[in-house]
């Protein structure tokens, strides 16, 4: 089920044009080079230091009136624009001149992986499932964006929270460990947020400061842990 999960990431990449480095699902990338090591990424996006938020213009795209000039750009989606990626309404980096005309590829697409999931993995189909999955195909197609403070001009593109990431495959996977393994792979592509505290995120389309509740929780946990043993002693 993890497989089919994955699977169905790449071709959201795919139509993202950036599938170099997405799993597949079978071990090997959708570009066909060699799996990356994802303990080493990981480690280094979870670092102490600057998060390396991915600038909207230097990302590939169609946007542009040159071919040396085409690029992703950041542009705005107006409330109930698009059909299928309907809570899509915030700018986002757009890879796409027509938003639009995206929203009814990705929607195809979409019905396309979910008919097989009902014939390969029937108990897989659960509303839960379904639901989640085309939100979260939404996001990632429709990336939000906005202005950097420190580059006036120069627009950054945010990455989902890891803590949304997680429960997004939980619903459909069930399976937390199996769920965190896929979000950590997604970390390397800079789509997913580490689940570090000072990172801007997305979450269900809401821009927020990347305060993960596990990671909130575990400070929590290791804070009262510390005082009660300094009561102790």
């Amino acid at each position: 089920m993890l497989a089919c999960v994955l699977a169905s990431l790449s071709i959201a990449g795919a139509q993202l044009g950036d599938t170099e480095g997405l799993d597949d699902g079978d071990g090997a990338d959708a570009g066909g080079a060699k799996q990356v090591e994802v303990a080493s990424y990981f480690t280094e996006f979870t670092r102490v230091g600057p998060y390396p938020y991915q600038v909207c213009a230097d990302l590939p795209g169609e946007i542009g009136e040159t071919d040396a000039t085409k690029s992703a750009r950041c542009i705005p989606v107006e409330s109930g624009e698009l059909e299928f990626c309907g809570e899509v309404a915030y700018d986002t980096c757009s890879r796409v001149i027509s938003p639009i005309l995206y929203d009814e590829q990705i929607a195809a697409s979409h019905d396309e992986r979910l008919a097989r999931w009902e014939l390969e993995f029937p108990a897989l189909v659960t509303t839960e499932c379904t639901e989640a999955f085309q939100l979260y195909f939404c996001l990632l197609a429709f990336p939000r964006c906005e202005e950097d403070t420190d580059d006036l001009g120069s627009f950054l593109e945010l990455p989902l929270c890891f803590d949304y990431c997680v429960n997004a495959h939980m619903a459909c996977i069930g399976d937390q460990l199996l769920s965190q393994a896929a979000c950590d792979k997604a970390v390397v592509q800079g789509r997913v947020a580490p689940p570090r505290a000072d990172v801007t995120c997305v979450s269900r389309g809401v821009r927020t400061l990347g305060v993960s509740l596990v990671y909130a929780l575990a400070v929590a946990l290791l804070s009262w842990s510390f005082v009660s043993r300094l009561e102790e002693s």
